[in-house]
C-alpha cells in the first residue's frame, strides 16, 4: 500500500471529490469542509431531547458543539473512492486542540461515492464554534496492491441518516449537563428559600396582630371588671356624710286621754318603801 502524494492528488482527485479545489490539497492530505447540515446532541436541558434534530445550514451560518455533546457533522464534499484504494479520514489538528475529536470511522472503503459523515465529540472544557465551509477534516488516499471485488455497494450519504441520530438523541449526562442541572437545582432551591421566608414573615406579622388583638381585648375586659366597684366607693363616699348628719326630733306631745273616757283616771300614790335592815 503506497499513500497518493499531493502531485497525484491534483491529477487524481478533481474527478473524485466533488467541488473540487486545488487550494484545499494539504501537503499529502485534502481538506474537507463542513457542509450543509449538522446535528448536535441535546444537552441537560430537558427541552432539549424533544426538540434537537437536524440543523441545515446556510453558507457561512455558525454553530457551536458544547462540551461533552456528540455532534455528526456532514462534509460539503462527495468523495468517490475507486475500487483499488482506500481513504483514511480524521480530524484536523486546529480543530482537535480545541477539544473536538473524531469518534467515527478511520477509514473509507474502495468503492464508495457520496458524503462523509463525521461523528465527533467534544472532549474539551469549552464550546467549539464552527460554521459551514470551515476546513475542519482529512482525507488520504492509498493504492490497494490490486483492484479489489469486496468494495461498499449501495449509495453513500446526501444528509445525516436518522438511523445515526436516533442513538444520541436522548440526554447525555456529560459535566456540561450536569452542570446545568446543578444549576437548575440550585435556583429552585433559593426559590423555595424565598417562599418560606415570605411564609415565615407573614406568619409572624398575623401572630403580632393577633397577639395585639388578644392584649387589648384583656385590658378592656379588666377595665369593664374593675370600673363598677370604684363607682360604688364613690356613691358611698357621697352618701356617707348625709346619713352621718343628725336628724331633728320632734317635741313628745304626752298623750291627754279625752275627758269622759275609762282611762282618765287619777294617778297613783306612790307607796312608802319599807326600811331594810342594816
Amino acid at each position: 500500500m503506497s499513500y497518493w502524494s499531493g502531485e497525484t492528488l491534483a491529477e487524481r482527485l478533481p474527478g473524485l471529490v466533488s467541488p473540487y479545489e486545488a487550494a484545499q490539497i494539504d501537503c499529502a492530505a485534502y481538506r474537507l469542509r463542513v457542509g450543509q447540515e449538522v446535528y448536535i446532541s441535546p444537552t441537560g436541558e430537558a427541552k432539549d431531547a424533544a426538540t434537537k434534530t437536524k440543523v441545515p445550514l446556510d453558507a457561512g451560518e455558525a454553530f457551536t458543539v458544547p462540551p461533552g455533546q456528540f455532534a455528526f457533522l456532514l462534509t460539503e464534499e462527495r468523495v468517490t473512492v475507486p475500487k483499488s484504494a482506500l481513504a483514511f479520514i480524521s480530524v484536523r489538528a486546529t480543530v482537535k486542540f480545541r477539544g473536538l475529536v473524531n469518534v467515527s470511522g478511520f477509514h473509507v472503503d474502495p468503492g464508495y461515492t457520496g458524503r462523509l459523515v463525521f461523528s465527533v465529540f467534544n472532549a474539551g472544557p469549552g464550546p467549539v464554534h464552527l460554521a459551514r465551509g470551515d476546513d475542519c477534516f482529512l482525507i488520504w488516499y492509498a493504492d490497494l496492491d490490486r483492484e479489489t471485488a469486496l468494495t461498499k455497494t449501495g449509495p453513500g450519504f446526501d444528509d445525516i441518516p436518522t438511523k445515526l441520530i436516533n442513538p444520541i438523541a436522548g440526554e447525555i449526562q456529560s459535566f456540561a449537563g450536569l452542570l446545568a442541572k446543578i444549576e437548575a437545582t440550585d435556583k429552585r432551591m433559593d426559590a423555595v428559600s424565598h417562599e418560606q421566608n415570605l411564609v415565615r414573615v407573614i406568619g409572624l406579622v398575623l401572630l403580632a396582630a393577633i397577639v395585639g388583638w388578644f392584649i387589648r381585648e384583656v385590658t378592656a375586659s379588666r377595665t369593664v371588671a374593675i370600673a363598677p366597684p370604684a363607682v360604688q366607693t364613690s356613691t358611698s363616699a357621697q352618701i356617707a356624710p348625709e346619713r352621718a348628719e343628725p336628724r331633728p326630733t320632734l317635741p313628745v306631745q304626752p298623750l291627754t286621754p279625752p275627758e269622759g273616757s275609762a282611762t282618765n283616771v287619777a294617778p297613783r300614790a306612790p307607796q312608802p318603801t319599807k326600811p331594810t335592815n342594816p
